[in-house]
């Protein structure tokens, strides 16, 4: 899959999303319409509460928008915390801050249904950790590490991750560079002790490798990249037509 040449890294470290853990064909848009469906049916069922879809679908794209655009303007180099994404639409809603858990909860289950592991690079993974060399995974996310491992351990149970890293713990980035010198120091390794796989041609190599690692990119899968065109094409017409 990837040649490692005649010098092995100590570490293989991995993207997870679209790397390690898969995506489906669903667009980003059309992801947030199945999220506030899940979090409409988890506060009726669970909390007696009757919020419109919409009014969710809307309000998780505001909260998206507008973190990101305060984190650019205050810490370009940092992350999104997803915790405090969600207590911002809680309240943004209406609703108590006990709301914030439960909408979590809701993106988090939607999430693990459109993901699948990448058999074949846990495989080899699974066989490089076998000759010694340690596994990590660096993700840019607003998910913090206990989130990741838990889909890891849900969707490939067998996987050989030895330790999740996550922008939002670390309060840095790969799209930035600035992550990389954290996990060295954590990891007490050189950069040029690191191999990085994944699928971003910026934060998955072009970063690493101005850190000093080195890095090889895997493509994502042909007929994914298409459905999600098209899914997304699909969701840019329903929102020129009344919401369903």
């Amino acid at each position: 899959m990837i040649s490692l040449g005649a010098n092995p890294p100590r570490i293989i470290s991995c993207d997870i999303f679209d790397t390690v853990l898969q995506r489906n064909a669903v667009s980003e848009a059309n992801r947030v319409v199945l999220i506030a469906r899940c979090a409409a049916e988890m506060l009726a069922k669970e909390r007696g509460l009757t919020v419109e879809v919409d009014a969710l679908r809307r309000a998780r794209i505001d909260v998206q928008r507008y973190a990101y655009r305060a984190v650019d303007l205050l810490h370009p180099t940092g992350e999104v915390k997803f915790s405090s994404m969600m207590a911002t639409m809680a309240a943004s809603l209406g609703l108590d801050h006990s709301a914030a858990e439960l909408l979590a909860r809701a993106e988090i289950a939607t999430e693990a249904t459109q993901l699948c592991a990448n058999q074949s690079l846990i495989a080899w993974l699974t066989k490089r950790a076998a000759e010694g060399i340690r596994i990590i995974a660096i993700s840019d996310t607003w998910h913090d590490s206990a989130t990741i491992g838990d889909l890891l351990r849900a969707l490939a149970p067998d996987h050989p991750v030895a330790k999740v890293y996550t922008s939002a713990d670390l309060g840095a980035t790969k799209r930035s560079a600035a992550i990389f010198p954290a996990i060295l120091a954590q990891e007490g390794v050189a950069a040029g002790d690191i191999v990085h796989i994944g699928d971003d041609v910026t934060a998955d190599v072009t970063m690493p490798r101005s850190a000093g690692l080195r890095a090889h990119r895997i493509d994502r899968p042909t007929l994914a990249i298409i459905g999600r065109r098209i899914d997304g094409a699909r969701a840019r017409m329903r929102e020129r037509m009344p919401f369903q």
